[in-house]
């Protein structure tokens, strides 16, 4: 009868012993599961700031690229506006010899530095193409690929008439997330001299 007491008293204690193992090991798992939470977050928004950052150069890839075309040979001028924060192109889609002002044969970027923004303006409609923005800027070439001084109400219709190519520097810092999304493009004019 003695020994039975004993195994009892020894199995309680063996007992009490692996329930504090086991809320041991459990506390560490709930810490490993949230830091593993908190990873897939940054990922997701490190993920979701690469996919935005290339869509908005996707889009001014396709602008740029159609920004000139005339085809009645009209004398488009393809850069309207040239600015380090802001790009007005235009294009006469529907070959009319004219550029209708309201429709997406008049696209704009502009680098909302207050609003943290990239936008493109098509017509009168404004899209936001990236928030998060921490830095953003156009560069322009001239045609032996030297850098163009940019003045600072912008570039002339001389000088507009000389770029050959765009460059867009993007920079964006999503909120929670630790590092940035940087990306940068040099897009070719159709119409380049």
């Amino acid at each position: 009868m003695r020994r039975r007491r004993h195994a009892r008293a020894t199995s309680l204690v063996e007992l009490l012993v692996g329930t504090a193992l086991a809320l041991v090991v459990l506390s560490a798992l709930t810490a490993a599961v949230g830091t593993g939470a908190r990873l897939l977050l940054a990922c997701g928004a490190r993920g979701e700031a690469e996919d935005t950052a290339q869509l908005a150069l996707e889009a001014l890839t396709f602008d740029v690229r159609r920004a000139g075309w005339d085809p009645a040979a009209s004398g488009l001028v393809a850069v309207r506006e040239a600015d380090a924060d802001r790009l007005v192109l235009a294009a006469d889609l529907d070959g009319d010899g004219a550029v209708d002002d309201t429709s997406e044969e008049t696209t704009a970027y502009v680098c909302l530095a207050s609003a943290s923004r990239l936008s493109r303006l098509v017509g009168r409609q404004s899209m936001p193409l990236a928030d998060g923005v921490t830095g953003c800027g156009f560069r322009y070439l001239d045609r032996d690929g030297v850098p163009m001084a940019i003045p600072a109400g912008g570039l002339g219709a001389a000088a507009r008439a000389r770029i050959a190519a765009v460059a867009l520097d993007l920079v964006l810092l999503p909120n929670g997330l630790a590092g940035r999304a940087e990306r940068s493009i040099l897009i070719a004019l159709r119409t380049a001299p």
